[in-house]
């Protein structure tokens, strides 16, 4: 008995869980429901179906479960269940016209819808976004006139650019890109297709002959790009294609309202309109760089902590400039040079140049026309304790011999007296060291010549002294 009891409690509580689930499952209906009514107008309502006389009938599906109950202002809710139509045509009486009957149109609210044939039904599904209110249904049989006003939008842009192909390569056109160049690529491409282009004057022409591209996109719509390659291009470097091209992008179209059996609406087709100049490049064109001169400052030289900055002025349009300077092939960096006008002037910061070696340095400017200049510059150490006397001897030395000269001088022993010259040294040593033959004969001759005085003295004296005795 107690199991029994232990049962049915069990039973109740998954009872109530079904019950408390199914709610949980269908409260998003309860909360969000929509609910619309039908009208079948003009329409005969029978068991399970509403016909319309010599047009066809109309059956009402809840899923997969026909709604027998069928009537006027009848009530279902879209969020409910699946709801649809099914359309069953009554083949219509031949009338002799030359273009056959008019066909069957389900027509919702003066709106004619279009249907699904699946199975070999006709279906119509009750989208609960689309319908909401009363909805007034009828079968007609009519060839409905439209009234369709037709707007243009443009999209007018301009591209230009070169296309680097060269060695067979392929040119990804990135359609998350929004660049001038991209833009137009991306008017010539579609991401569905692979689509072909022929030279045409000086323009592209889509062709559908292979043998007869010079260029080949392929869409890829999984990546969002396409893939530019040429083809057919031989021997030739490169090709210039300019021209006006339009492109279908697509259309919008606005419901207007029905006047008279009339449907009145406006579709909006979207175009882009490309004015283009694209250059593809095909194989490396070598081409001589233009080669300009240095008016001021070539081979100059900077002194560290006595020159300031190093200017050089270039015979070139400052417009060509871009901003590519380079020392030992090295690009600099902008923020260590200025640059003006007149014609190109360049100056190297006193900072960077003193993070150079001493020694030679290389100067390349490059411009846009594929033209650079190129000088040299030396960068030198200022000489410590110079004299001013010293700095000019070094100045007026032209070569290494002097230099040598120079060196060997400061070598040599000097006189006690350092202002005294090699000349006064060589004609004090001549003084002072006579050579032996010539001082030989010239005491001979003042020997002689005192000799003969002495003599002469004697026989005077001699001479008085006999005088002297007579007397």
């Amino acid at each position: 008995m107690r199991k029994v009891k232990i049962l049915s409690i069990l039973l109740i509580i998954c009872l109530l869980a079904s019950i408390l689930f199914s709610i949980a499952v269908n409260k998003v209906y309860a909360e969000s429901g929509n609910e619309v009514t039908l009208n079948f107008e003009g329409g005969i309502i029978h068991d399970g179906y509403v016909e319309y006389s010599k047009i066809g009938k109309v059956q009402l599906f809840k899923g997969d479960e026909l709604v027998t109950n069928i009537s006027n202002n009848m009530i279902i809710d879209l969020n409910e269940a699946d709801y649809e139509f099914v359309i069953q045509e009554i083949p219509a009486e031949d009338t002799g016209s030359v273009v056959g009957p008019a066909p069957v149109k389900l027509n919702i609210n003066d709106w004619y819808y279009a249907t699904t044939t699946l199975n070999s039904k006709v279906i119509f599904k009750l989208e609960s976004s689309k319908f909401s209110g009363t909805l007034d249904v009828k079968l007609v049989r009519t060839r409905t006139v439209v009234n369709t006003t037709v707007k243009n939008v443009y999209n007018d842009i301009s591209s230009k650019g070169v296309i680097d192909l060269t060695g067979g390569q392929e040119y990804v056109i990135d359609f998350s890109k929004d660049d001038e160049l991209t833009n137009g690529l991306k008017s010539f491409a579609d991401l569905d297709k692979t689509l072909y282009y022929k030279r045409d004057n000086e323009g592209l022409l889509a062709t559908d002959n292979e043998s007869e591209a010079v260029i080949k996109i392929v869409g890829n719509k999984s990546e969002n790009k396409a893939i530019l390659t040429a083809v057919n291009v031989g021997t030739k470097k490169s090709e210039v294609f300019k021209g006006f091209h339009t492109k279908y992008t697509g259309s919008a179209l606005n419901y207007d309202g029905t006047d008279g059996g009339i449907i009145n609406e406006t579709r909006t087709d979207y175009y882009t309109r490309c004015t283009y100049e694209f250059t593809f490049q095909y194989a490396k064109e070598e081409v001589s760089p233009k080669e300009y001169k240095f008016t001021e400052g070539a081979n100059q030289t900077y002194t560290i902590d006595e020159s300031k900055n190093a200017t050089f002025k270039i015979d070139a349009d400052y417009s060509l400039f871009t901003n590519k300077v380079y020392v030992d092939n090295k690009l600099v960096d902008s923020t260590n040079y200025d640059s003006k006008s007149g014609s190109t002037v360049i100056t190297l910061k006193d900072e960077y140049l003193k993070t150079l070696s001493v020694g030679e340095h290389t100067l390349k400017v490059a411009f846009s026309d594929n033209g650079e200049a190129t000088t040299k510059f030396t960068i030198k150490e200022k000489q410590q304790n110079e004299t001013p006397e010293d700095s000019k001897n070094t100045e007026n030395t032209g070569s290494t011999e002097n230099t040598e000269n120079t060196e060997n001088t400061e070598k040599e022993e000097q006189p006690e007296n350092n202002n005294v010259t090699n000349n006064d040294v060589q004609k004090d040593n001549t003084i002072a060291n006579p050579k032996t033959g010539d001082n030989v004969i010239v005491y001979a001759i003042l020997f002689a010549i005192a000799l003969l005085g002495i003599i002469a003295l004697v026989i005077v004296n001699n001479i008085k002294r006999k005088n002297l005795r007579k007397h």
